[in-house]
């Protein structure tokens, strides 16, 4: 070996087991939460980027290394695609296993420029360029390849608050740099390097511990959650329907019954029908907000006709049902999901069906205006919009002071996607600086605060209803004034470091050594 490690013998296979349960581990599983564990995912990637013998060694053996730790951790993936796709199980596995490795391909990018450095930059410039060369490639996670910025390091560490307060200061991909570096000084082994990785976890994981709890001097508003746990197959059917309107309309009448709100919010398509029609359900929907004095948001499809008269787009909707009785405002989901609610590449890929009942392949919306009323701002977010940072900043730059999330997570069934999805909905949140409202159909409900705590909660697939109250705040966080010039940084250190690796030759292991 070439340098002094942790892991001083060992194999691929050593590195293989140690990826794939670190980022199992570091994540929501069916077995056990261990935060921490994403080092060890760092670390199995990092002892390939030191011993593998070759560039294009380096690149393979990350990639049959994260490939199947990102598929092990996204193992949910085989239930929308079986249950919902029908897909046969000997197929359906393979799903994951293709989105793993496609994340996959990020991470050993990771490990071929590591490699590269590693024989050129000290330990300290080597941290640096490597951290944000890894902070980087999850950036670019978020919009290649339609975008999919979902278990990133920084994520890892949302079961814990106070440990991600600094994103509200750098952002995730800030976040994920610190830990990327951190554990390259760590690798090392040597006191220097691993005293400057301590020093820089305990400022940076430890400095939410220190901070007191603000209290937020804005206005508030009582809100309501309704979860109505409705059966994923059937809702759709049109003798469900009815049913689905009076299920949503009963619990809302108790739990107001208990304590009034401000604000009611029904998750994604909690409405299986047209309500912008003249129907039934759509009257029975406002007689029931005007009934009760409340304003309504509901999620439901929606269409839009065309110029012609004769075509139209479908849209993934959120409505505002006044407590007049009218539809007041509305969202239509910008960030639709591929293979979901629509095809990519469709002109190429016309040979596959969508994996989600009801409605045919939606039309994405374009207004990221929040829905407002007197001194309320509502930032919309339908389904997984929330998981990426820049369409939620987009929505706290339009004026949003509270943050909606309505989502349909009964897809996933009993698994582990649900509360990867609420951490993700945290990180958002301490980013933005805003209470986060989360509806969905069988879980996870939750208010979550602008310091990443989710203070009330639902379990997954019971009927429930969550009252909390929110505070309407204006006050941007440092990252959110400061976002482009943060990630263009990062992107900035790592083409500088790209570049130096061009022009400098490899050094002898001796002259690296700390």
């Amino acid at each position: 070996m070439r340098f002094p490690m942790i892991f001083r013998q060992g194999s691929f296979w050593a590195s293989f087991f140690i990826c794939v349960a670190g980022l199992f581990l570091a994540f929501p599983n069916p077995v056990l939460q261990i935060p921490i564990f994403i080092f060890l995912f760092f670390l199995g990637l990092n002892y390939i980027a030191f011993n593998a013998r070759s560039k294009g060694e380096a690149l393979r053996w990350s990639l049959l290394a994260a490939g199947p730790a990102y598929a092990a951790t996204l193992y949910w993936i085989v239930v929308p695609v079986y249950v919902y796709g029908h897909f046969p199980l000997a197929l359906a596995v393979f799903v994951p296993l293709l989105l793993g490795f496609v994340l996959g391909l990020f991470s050993s990018l990771y490990v071929f420029l590591v490699h590269i450095m590693s024989r050129r930059f000290s330990w300290l410039a080597l941290g640096i360029f490597g951290g944000a060369v890894w902070a980087s490639l999850e950036f670019a996670r978020e919009y290649v390849l339609t975008g999919f910025p979902w278990l990133i390091a920084a994520q890892a560490f949302s079961v814990w608050p106070e440990s991600i307060q600094v994103v509200s200061m750098v952002g995730s991909y800030g976040l994920a740099m610190v830990l990327a570096c951190a554990v390259l000084w760590l690798y090392y082994g040597r006191k220097l390097p691993v005293l400057a990785a301590l020093v820089l976890l305990v400022f940076v994981l430890g400095y939410g511990f220190f901070l007191q709890d603000e209290d937020y001097d804005a206005p508030s508003l009582n809100v309501l959650i309704v979860q109505g746990n409705l059966d994923q197959d059937v809702k759709w059917e049109e003798e469900i329907q009815m049913k689905t309107v009076e299920k949503y309309k009963e619990l809302t009448r108790q739990a107001l019954g208990e304590e009034k709100a401000d604000l009611v919010i029904w998750p994604e398509t909690a409405m299986p029908f047209y309500l912008q029609e003249q129907s039934r359900m759509s009257f029975m929907v406002m007689n029931f907000a005007q009934k009760q004095d409340i304003d309504l948001i509901t999620g439901a499809p929606a269409y839009e006709m065309q110029d012609d008269g004769v075509s139209y787009r479908l849209h993934n909707r959120a409505f505002w049902v006044s407590r007049r009785g009218v539809i007041k405002d509305h969202y239509d989901k910008e960030r639709l999901v591929p293979f979901g609610e629509y095809i990519p590449w469709s002109d190429h890929l016309f040979f596959l069906d969508r994996l989600v009942a009801g409605p045919t392949d939606f039309s994405p919306g374009t207004s990221t205006a929040p829905m407002e009323n007197e001194e309320l701002a509502l930032g919309m977010l339908i389904c997984y919009e929330i998981i990426f940072s820049g369409l939620v900043r987009d929505r706290v730059q339009n004026g949003a002071n509270v943050l909606v999330n309505i989502s349909n997570d009964a897809w996933f069934g009993r698994t582990s996607a649900p509360r990867q999805h609420l951490h993700l909905s945290v990180l958002r949140a301490v980013e933005q600086g805003r209470y986060v409202v989360r509806s969905t159909n069988t879980g996870i409900s939750a208010f979550i605060d602008p310091s990443g705590r989710v203070y009330e909660s639902t379990r997954l697939f019971q009927d429930a209803t969550l009252q909390g109250r929110v505070k309407l705040l204006d006050k941007k966080t440092f990252y959110h004034v400061w976002h482009w010039p943060i990630n263009w940084t990062l992107a900035g250190i790592s083409f500088a470091g790209v570049l130096l690796c061009l022009v400098l030759p490899p050094k002898t292991p001796e002259s690296l050594l700390p």
